[in-house]
């Protein structure tokens, strides 16, 4: 870009090339040679502030907004638009009788609706009775709103939830907003709203509901930033190759890497193993993430998309505390989430290193050491959330294979004061 040059600059030059090369030298305020030079110097100024602003637009490493949309438009690459939360399967959440009572369904329903009672809900398509007119199946409507325990985060369910004699029944929820506020970790969606139904509300404080896994792919539009990294390396991605099917794959909210394998099942098989930003993969953000990738493959390519194998990592220990530490239930949860939060944290195929375990527990303020004392991890079973076939382990550093990730909980892991 030419250098530019601002109406000081104009004015000074214009007036000492007037005063060499013309008698005129007379440049106060109310002079017609000040009042020429001044337009002159203006209209520089503002010719130059054009010209920047037409560089600025052009280059894609400093355009922003519509003018970015533009040169994306000239690769073929269009901004993503804001997604809302939501999870379309039937493995998330789920609404159940609950499990405290010990109770079936049929049993709810006679203990707390009269024949009557019962026969207004099976006119109205909230009940169906089997042959033998006794009650198997409780119908809640689509459209029923589920929240988080302190009613900020708000979800509602996309199709009707039917509980039979297994007393659970898995719906598709949407949140109410769009972006990533609304994005929740498990268990987070524990109230819902059937005590609002009037037919439904004497058996509303039995029926419980949650969310299995995370719901994360809610965001924002593509902020300039991502876009700009599309925009250049749009000519780079050319289908089925690694950085196509990556910038597919990272592209989908609650994605944080994938690890791509080609040709593992065979000639043209792809594999894909997810990396969530949530260390839990729901199978809502596997079917997104294939449907996303799929959009890039050539014809006859054939993609598995999968979660990683999870190792459940049991630990039990202790904490000796400052004579000055105050609030001993509080460090001991703020201990528990830090050593949660380390191993959760750490990608697929990491290592578990017992000294930054140790030195992240040290470091919470008011403990003075820590006492390991059990250390074991299993097949974790994320559906139902136990560990199986726990190997118990000296304190040594651990690794997970390629395919493997680490998880703990605040099921797994238990914490004393020595």
């Amino acid at each position: 870009m030419p250098t530019r040059r601002n109406y000081l600059n104009v004015l000074q030059d214009g007036r000492l090339r007037v005063e060499n090369n013309s008698p005129v030298n007379n440049f106060n305020s109310q002079g017609i040679a000040k009042a020429f030079l001044d337009i002159l110097g203006v209209e520089i100024e503002k010719y130059y502030d054009n010209l920047e602003y037409v560089y600025r637009a052009i280059d894609p490493t400093r355009a922003v907004g519509f003018d970015l949309d533009k040169i994306g438009y000239l690769v073929g690459e269009n901004r993503e638009s804001s997604i809302t939360p939501a999870d379309y399967t039937t493995t998330n959440f789920y609404f159940y009788i609950d499990t405290r009572l010990n109770i079936s369904l049929s049993n709810l329903i006679k203990r707390n609706y009269t024949f009557e009672e019962r026969t207004t809900l099976v006119q109205n398509l909230f009940l169906e009775n089997d042959v033998n007119g006794e009650p198997n199946l409780l119908r809640i409507p689509a459209g029923t709103i589920v929240k988080s325990f302190d009613g900020i985060t708000t979800y509602t369910t996309i199709n009707a939830a039917e509980i039979g004699n297994s007393g659970e029944s898995y719906v598709g929820i949407i949140a109410t907003s769009t972006g990533p506020t609304n994005n929740v970790q498990t268990n987070v969606l524990v109230t819902h709203s059937i005590q609002e139904i009037p037919e439904l509300r004497k058996i509303s404080q039995f029926i419980k509901c949650t969310n299995r896994f995370p719901i994360q792919n809610g965001k924002y539009s593509q902020s300039d930033e991502e876009f700009r990294y599309k925009i250049a390396t749009s000519k780079s991605a050319l289908r089925t190759n690694e950085l196509s099917i990556r910038r597919a794959a990272l592209s989908v909210p609650g994605v944080r890497d994938i690890m791509f394998e080609k040709n593992k099942f065979g000639n043209g098989t792809i594999s894909l193993i997810i990396d969530g930003i949530s260390p839990l993969i729901s199978q809502g953000l596997i079917d997104t993430v294939k449907e996303r990738v799929q959009q890039e493959l050539s014809y006859g390519d054939v993609i598995f998309v999968d979660r990683p194998e999870y190792l459940g990592v049991e630990i039990d220990f202790g904490i000796l505390l400052k004579p000055t530490a105050a609030n001993e239930m509080f460090i001991k949860q703020q201990a528990k989430s830090t050593i949660i939060q380390y191993i959760n944290d750490l990608e697929i195929g990491s290592e578990i290193i017992w000294n930054q375990i140790i030195s992240s527990v040290l470091s919470i303020s008011g403990i003075e050491d820590v006492i390991p004392r059990i250390f074991k991890y299993g097949e974790y079973d994320i559906f139902n959330k136990i560990n199986k076939k726990q190997i118990v382990l000296r304190f040594t550093n651990q690794r997970a294979k390629y395919n493997q990730k680490w998880y703990c909980d605040v099921g797994l892991i238990s914490c004393c004061v020595v």
